[in-house]
């Protein structure tokens, strides 16, 4: 403002060295304080809106940061498994039903792998059934172990339970299919034995070489 003085001065100088009245000068100097004065009032007007621009951007921009923080550790604890899950009865249930699984794999095995009344072939088809059900139990423990290891799936904790439930159903199935197995052998064992206990009777009778 003072340079603006400054210049009104020495155009005031100058323009009175040409003649020009001072009733002149006074009145454009009153004219470009006004100006001035508007320029002034415009300029606070801009800073008040650029303030306020700032402001709402700031504000704007702290919301958009504090959502990417609160969405950043929702994320991040979908890596981590809570105690809700890893407390669910249900994984000690697997865990026993695969032991089972394995224990009577290998009782089954030993009863069945050499038995008499069933062919090779029979026996390679029973062992193929036997691999497929102990396989895809194993599988499903390993699908367990996954979902309870922090770290390893991005899951919330309800599907995780999911995941438990559904490995829950799928292990009891294959728990069952071996047993529905077991005891269609040992109905065929018996009903073979039978016979040929029939038959070995009716050669003794008839005096047939064996």
């Amino acid at each position: 403002m003072t340079r603006i003085f400054i210049l009104l001065s020495l155009s005031l100088s100058v323009s009175t060295g040409r003649g020009q009245s001072i009733l002149d000068l006074t009145q454009q100097l009153a004219l470009d304080k006004e100006k001035l004065a508007s320029l002034k009032s415009t300029l606070e007007d801009m800073q008040k809106g650029y303030a306020a621009l700032k402001d709402g951007y700031t504000h704007i921009r702290d919301i958009a940061e504090d959502n990417f923080s609160l969405h950043r550790l929702f994320i991040d604890a979908l890596w981590l498994v809570s105690p809700s899950v890893s407390s669910d009865p249900r994984i000690q249930n697997i865990l026993d039903i695969e032991y089972r699984i394995v224990a009577e794999y290998r009782t089954a095995v030993s009863r069945w792998g050499h038995n008499s009344v069933f062919t090779s072939q029979e026996i390679g088809a029973i062992s193929s059934i036997w691999s497929d059900i102990l396989n895809k139990s194993q599988q499903a423990v390993e699908e367990l172990t996954l979902v309870l290891t922090d770290g390893q799936l991005q899951m919330s904790d309800a599907q995780r339970l999911q995941a438990i439930e559904r490995i829950d159903t799928d292990i009891r199935g294959y728990y069952n299919g071996l047993q529905r197995l077991d005891n269609s052998l040992a109905v065929q064992e018996a009903r073979r034995q039978k016979e040929n206990n029939d038959i070995n009777a009716l050669k003794l009778l008839y005096a047939i070489p064996h």
